[in-house]
């Protein structure tokens, strides 16, 4: 069920580069572009002034990097206290499309910033800043007014399948294809936003693909983004041009043919920690259900870095909308409570991992591999070598990259829901994320004396890298996973009208049932740790299908009842 796949790649430095990214190319990477290496080499010795001449070079050969150098430029010359040359590199980048993207809070800066011209260029970036905003705002306006109208046409659709007379009926109804949508405003991009949390406002964006007929139904990814605990705030408008996601997750889902979803986060509402915002990527995806055609059955979650750990925790607390999850440069490790790597048998997971990645090592991605191996878990891990660190996968643009990309997609794209499986394991340490498409811990008894089954997963990591210089590996280890609280598990089965359950430290359970697993026209058994808890007819209950319905828009997992019981 698990593997690992080497990727080697040979020395090969990105593009372009963010000012904070280069300090880590002196010595190890080879570029296309000979003045890049020796622009990394002088820097590795500190010789600004060659540095500087080198940029410059490098920003001839390559013209689409010019305003690039001329900031990698500036930033050599205030390193070595040249105020005028500082100036006047920075000044060359004022009418470029990067203006307000340069790095302008470099510490290699700080010396200046009681310069009067410091304020004067600061001022100029701001109201750079300010223009690009009002412009967004303005451009946004048509999408919002959309997103008005596809939500409104959502809720009556939802006002006719009320009206529908029996419950049966209601059933066939829900399971028939979403209706066809009007075609969006035209572009590859539409701007969206979600009400979250009462007075909060999440911007995403979705990627239609090329040629897109709103009469269709689409496989749809969501990517998340990393780096989540240095978002301050939501900007106003999702920025569809910035690379903040992954220009290749961009481009692969694109060219793979689907639809591709990217929401925001910041530091307190995020996919990691605390819990605040761990509801926005489910909360966006059944919003995009409501506003375009997906296929129920092929929704996907990945990311990047701490968007790749937000993967890796929907996989374990709250897998029920995907069909399959990945990530690239993950740290595998749910940061609100336990990591019950066990919940994974219900999915699967695809893990790339580069082998300078100072987030989590190799041998700690190969320990995972043994671990899924022993449960019996769809877990794939692709290793990539050649010293490549970790926002190396991120930014490049090399073949072998594309090739890492496509393939992750490509896995992607043969995975396909479930919600019927016939049997489940799940193990939580918060109710709140009790639920695992038909069965559900619906209240914990931490104090009950916990089964013989239901033991944490633990393994030691060791191999850790330097975060400021991955070539160094530190003598350290440590826990691969943590347990703050204690947790409640369920092992659940179906076949042939019977459900067979066993629970630890659970107080109550719950059971969502569909035609899809049991006869309703015959009586359906529940067995609760080796007793007989209900033997009789269920019937379907159109509100609480209509109630279901109206939250999750899923053609494919539909409920039609619920059965609730104590454990004594």
């Amino acid at each position: 069920m698990s593997n690992s796949t080497t990727f080697r790649t040979g020395f090969q430095s990105l593009g372009w580069l963010l000012l904070f990214l280069l300090s880590f190319l002196s010595g190890l990477a080879q570029s296309r572009n000979p003045a890049v290496d020796s622009m990394g080499a002088n820097m590795g010795r500190q010789n600004w002034k060659a540095a500087i001449e080198w940029a410059l070079k490098a920003g001839e050969a390559n013209p689409e990097d010019k305003y690039w150098r001329y900031l990698n430029a500036a930033d050599f010359a205030s390193r070595d206290k040249n105020a005028d040359l500082t100036f006047y590199y920075l000044n060359q980048v004022v009418d470029s499309d990067i203006f307000t993207k340069g790095p302008y809070g470099n510490k290699s800066f700080d010396w200046l910033r009681s310069d009067p011209r410091w304020a004067v260029f600061m001022g100029k970036v701001n109201e750079a800043k300010e223009r690009e905003r009002q412009h967004r705002i303005k451009t946004s306006l048509p999408f919002r007014q959309l997103q008005k109208e596809l939500l409104a046409k959502a809720r009556e659709e939802l006002t006719t399948l009320a009206k529908i007379p029996s419950a049966s009926a209601l059933y066939q109804q829900l399971r028939q294809p979403p209706s066809p949508r009007p075609n969006p405003l035209p572009g590859r991009y539409q701007l969206d936003w979600l009400s979250f949390a009462d007075s909060v406002e999440v911007p995403y964006f979705i990627q239609l693909p090329a040629h897109f007929d709103g009469q269709k139904d689409y496989p749809m990814v969501v990517v998340l983004h990393g780096a989540v605990g240095q978002q301050r705030s939501f900007p106003d408008v999702a920025d569809t041009t910035h690379t903040f996601f992954g220009q290749s997750f961009m481009n692969q889902a694109s060219e793979s043919g689907l639809i591709a979803v990217f929401p925001y986060s910041t530091r307190r509402y995020n996919w990691m920690m605390p819990d605040d915002g761990f509801d926005i990527v489910p909360e966006v995806i059944r919003e995009v259900k409501k506003m375009y055609n997906i296929d129920d059955s092929r929704v996907y979650v990945t990311g990047h870095s701490n968007g790749a750990t937000g993967a890796f925790s929907y996989l374990l607390k709250q897998p029920g909308l995907f069909a399959g999850f990945s990530g690239i440069n993950n740290r595998p490790q749910v940061r609100t409570g336990g990591t019950f790597f066990r919940n994974a048998q219900n999915r699967s997971f695809y893990n790339v991992a580069t082998d300078y990645d100072y987030y989590f090592p190799f041998e700690g991605h190969r320990s995972l591999v043994d671990v899924a191996k022993k449960w019996q878990i769809n877990w794939q891990n692709v290793e990539v070598e050649g010293h490549r660190t970790h926002g190396y996968l991120v930014n490049a643009k090399d073949t072998a990259t594309r090739a890492i990309y496509r393939q992750l997609f490509a896995d992607m794209l043969t995975k396909k829901r479930n919600p019927f499986q016939h049997q489940l394991y799940w193990e939580c340490d918060d109710q709140t994320h009790g639920r695992c498409d038909w069965i559900e811990i619906t209240t914990l008894d931490t104090l009950a004396s916990r089964a013989e089954w239901h033991q944490p997963v633990h393994f030691q990591v060791s191999g850790w890298r330097d975060v400021y210089d991955p070539a160094i590996v530190k003598d350290s280890t440590s826990q691969a996973f943590v347990f703050p609280r204690k947790s409640g598990a369920v092992s659940a089965t179906y076949s042939q009208n019977q459900f067979i359950i066993k629970t630890s430290c659970a107080g109550s359970v719950t059971v969502y049932l569909s035609p899809e697993m049991v006869d309703l026209s015959r009586p359906v058994k529940v067995m609760v740790n080796n007793k007989t808890v209900f033997n009789a007819r269920v019937k379907m209950d159109k509100p609480f299908m209509l109630n279901e319905y109206e939250r999750e828009t899923d053609h494919q997992a539909v409920w039609v009842n619920r059965l609730t019981f104590n454990i004594n």
